[in-house]
């Protein structure tokens, strides 16, 4: 049978169509009505002509019906672009262009945002009254008797998931329905997800892996718990009410989660009944970890790596995590992950090179783009006929074969005939009880190659006292590693889809104050830690 996202919401529906799948604060629905508005939705897009194959944006608030709307593309034999609503004109305009979308779906709250896209593409709303004479998906559906979902393999293309980015042009990764298929498949095993999980759903449903959990949902017939983080106190209380079992998060996620500034008292809700949190995004702070165990003491933690190329690498299991706190853990199940040199040979132990990975995840490619497809989706002479993801991020194994993150290639701060990791800097600098984040990056310095320079954020929001806080510095990085420009931000600004720090516009702002132009970078030799 063939390994897709309609495959698995038609055979859940038979099976459990009574249960729960989906749960809003506006809204709940199960796994039976879930396919049937799913299907009724994939009748009204062939309907209105649409075709298999055909790009269907979708720019809603994260609710059931933004559920429904993504499965109905799916089972419709369409992709899903999702477009996540905070992004600024340019950037959507450009999605929208890019991918040759057939149609928008939104969202009453967004009516008046994309209306300006009307003339690049068709218009329909998702839920609300009927607005501008655009469709109205839920208006039709009553006049729809679902048939059969439609034929399709695994192979087909599911989505088109773009880069998120405030700045530049993003781009746009193609991914099948075996890719998500198999990349639900491969989490449940290793997260041990099955019918009984609750899955506290705090991500975006706009990105990889936020839609992962509503895969992983429909795959184990598990229910999902939609919820908008603004208040921890409002978190913990949902998972208290709803006996959230599975909390998939990522460091800023818990960073909000634990706000020193707000006094939040986790004991005073119940939350025992969660099994597992599991995080991707960045690298686990023993910080944010010692939050962790604190509120959950019983949870196992996950520490996941991964990149929408191939969605995830590497996991590290719960029992790894005291020893190896600062690895991201070893291949995922059904892939591997190797570390080549630039000759493509494995690199020996604590020999930095890049994190390449093969199997089930590797998606089809960047969309509209040869030119970054070629360079990105390789051979190899060791898997002829295969296509590999070179990820451009370094990396290096242990003696145990665990991975740690080292750097993008391109991020590598090369100082005083040192080569600096960003992310060793940054570790360091949010050990400071006052930080909350931290980036670093290259400062241009003719007499030395660059400097090392960092933006840092701080629990109270006010900058650091510079001499007291450089004495912390040296007394815990290396000379050579001590930032010799600091600046201070009010806050970081977000990537809007996955949740991440926006670094390249968080480097980009601090160089402007500091008068300084982006500086092209080539990328990093292949380098050895403390080297």
């Amino acid at each position: 049978m063939p390994a897709s996202i309609p495959r698995y919401l038609a055979e859940i529906a038979q099976r459990l169509p009574e249960k729960t799948a989906i749960i809003s604060p506006s809204r709940s629905i199960t796994f039976g009505e879930l396919y049937n508005e799913s299907m009724a939705t994939a009748e009204c897009l062939r309907e209105m002509g649409l075709n298999t194959g055909d790009r269907v944006g979708i720019c809603m608030e994260k609710t059931v019906d933004q559920a429904i709307a993504i499965l109905g593309v799916l089972c419709a034999n369409a992709a899903v672009v999702p477009i996540l609503p905070r992004l600024k004109g340019p950037n959507i305009r450009h999605i929208m262009e890019n991918s040759g979308m057939a149609a928008m779906i939104t969202d009453a709250d967004r009516l008046q945002e994309v209306s300006d896209f009307a003339d690049i593409t068709r218009l329909i709303t998702g839920h609300g009254e009927i607005s501008n004479d655009w469709p109205n998906l839920p208006y039709l559906r009553r006049f729809i008797k679902p048939r059969n979902f439609f034929d399709r393999i695994g192979n087909d293309n599911a989505a088109i998931i773009y880069s998120s980015g405030s700045t530049g042009r993003p781009k746009g990764i193609l991914i099948s329905q075996r890719n998500l298929a198999e990349g639900a498949d491969i989490v449940a095993e290793y997260l041990g997800t099955n019918e009984a999980d609750r899955i506290g759903s705090v991500l975006s449903l706009n990105f990889d892996y936020g839609m992962n959990q509503l895969w992983q949902t429909i795959r184990k017939g598990c229910t999902l718990v939609l919820h908008e983080l603004a208040l921890p106190n409002d978190l913990f209380a949902m998972m208290t009410k709803e006996r959230i079992t599975a909390l998939p998060v990522m460091p800023v996620i818990i960073t909000k989660m634990f706000d020193r500034r707000l006094k939040v008292r986790t004991s005073a809700f119940d939350l025992s009944s969660l099994r597992y949190v599991c995080s991707t995004g960045g690298r686990l702070s023993t910080d944010m970890i010692d939050d962790l165990r604190g509120a959950f003491p019983h949870a196992q933690i996950f520490s996941m790596f991964g990149l929408t190329e191939a969605f995830r690498s590497t996991y590290l299991p719960p029992d790894k995590l005291a020893t190896h706190p600062a690895s991201v853990g070893s291949s995922i199940p059904d892939c591997q992950v190797m570390v080549l040199d630039d000759h493509g040979d494995e690199c020996p132990a604590h020999v930095v090179g890049e994190l390449v990975h093969r199997g089930a995840t590797v998606t089809k490619g960047y969309w509209n783009d040869p030119e970054n497809t070629a360079r990105t989706f390789r051979s190899h002479p060791r898997f002829p006929g295969e296509t590999l993801v070179f990820s451009g991020d370094r990396v290096y194994r242990d003696e145990d074969g665990f991975i740690y993150f080292v750097a993008r290639a391109d991020d590598m701060i090369k100082t005083k005939g040192f080569r600096v990791s960003p992310t060793e800097v940054e570790s360091e600098v949010v050990r400071h009880p006052d930080i909350v984040d931290a980036v670093a990056f290259a400062v241009p310095n003719i007499s030395v190659g660059e400097d090392v320079g960092c933006a840092y954020t701080t629990v109270n929001g006010k900058a650091l006292s510079e001499p007291v806080f450089r004495q912390f510095l040296k007394s815990n990085l290396p000379n050579h590693m001590v930032p010799a420009t600091l600046v201070h931000f009010d806050s970081f600004p977000i990537l809007g889809n996955a949740g991440k720090l926006d670094r390249k516009l968080i480097k980009q702002v601090a160089h402007e104050r500091l008068g300084l132009a982006e500086v092209a970078r080539e990328p990093s030799e292949v380098v050895s830690p403390g080297a």
